[in-house]
């Protein structure tokens, strides 16, 4: 997400200046207030202050899109600083990923068990969160470590992995156990509330690995785009890592607070 420059004193050796990419910290942010957007329509619906009718499923199908580009740029992201990386030693650029990717996959297991929690003492089911965008995310990533030296090539790869999640993993219900790679039986749905497996949504970081080769090329930008207006600079900062993880992480829960006080102080919905 860096642009560079060479600078320095004149006989020195060029030193790297990074500046951010705001048109790809801009595009997150938008997929991060269009998540925040769908999720509190599905939390009206948990307080049944919407239905779930065929109306309401066709204004929220759209997240599918959402979710897609927000997938998709972390790709992009993830190969520039690859790209920029080229001639340089590797391993503690796959390191600082897989550590990423790692620490996302432990936040995603906390959900998971805190979910877990919520379903057996509050609402006594079996509905909870067992690998959603986090999980997909994190093993995602890890998945695109040893494919970043095929370099454009990625879009076939992330097109292949589609294609199997949308036509053929649907039809293989058994063994249940491998619910991650989208294989699950009937009503595994009706037990989960968040559910992204690996086919066909880990092809989207693939497919971003292969369009950030394309568009930035060695890690910069191969296309002109104009300064920021003042909402690029909102969303660019709305989509800066740590704050979008953070924003990711709280919505939820404040939504659910919001939600159960208007619920016990007007009577309007209930879970």
């Amino acid at each position: 997400m860096r642009n560079e420059e060479q600078c320095g004193t004149p006989g020195s050796p060029p030193r790297v200046k990074s500046e951010r990419y705001w048109e790809i910290d801009a595009i997150r942010g938008l997929a991060l207030f269009g998540m925040l957007y769908f999720h509190f329509l599905a939390i009206l619906v948990m307080f049944h202050i919407l239905e779930e009718t065929n109306e309401f499923l066709f204004y929220y199908s759209p997240i599918v899109i959402v979710s897609a580009a927000f997938i998709l740029i972390a790709g992009v992201a993830i190969v520039l600083r690859y790209n920029r990386m080229l001639g340089k030693p590797m391993g503690s650029y796959y390191r600082e990923i897989a550590k990423k990717a790692l620490v996302l996959f432990f936040i995603a297991m906390c959900i998971t068990a805190l979910t877990w929690l919520a379903s057996v003492v509050i609402y006594n089911n079996d509905v909870f969160i067992k690998f959603g965008f986090l999980h997909m995310l994190s093993i995602s990533m890890l998945i695109a470590i040893p494919l970043l030296r095929f370099g454009k090539w990625n879009i076939l790869f992330g097109i292949l992995i589609i294609l199997i999640g949308v036509f053929i993993i649907p039809g293989i219900q058994d063994p249940g156990w491998l619910y991650p790679l989208g294989i699950h039986g009937a009503d595994f749905m009706d037990h989960t509330p968040d559910y992204f497996p690996i086919f066909p949504w880990s092809g989207f970081i693939l497919l971003g690995v292969g369009l950030g080769n394309i568009f930035y090329p060695k890690g910069v930008r191969s296309f002109s785009v104009r300064q920021p207006g003042i909402l690029g600079r909102f969303f660019a900062k709305m989509g800066y890592g740590k704050i979008t993880l953070i924003i990711y992480l709280v919505h939820m829960p404040v939504f659910f607070v919001i939600l159960w006080l208007l619920s016990i102080t007007t009577g309007i919905g209930y879970v």
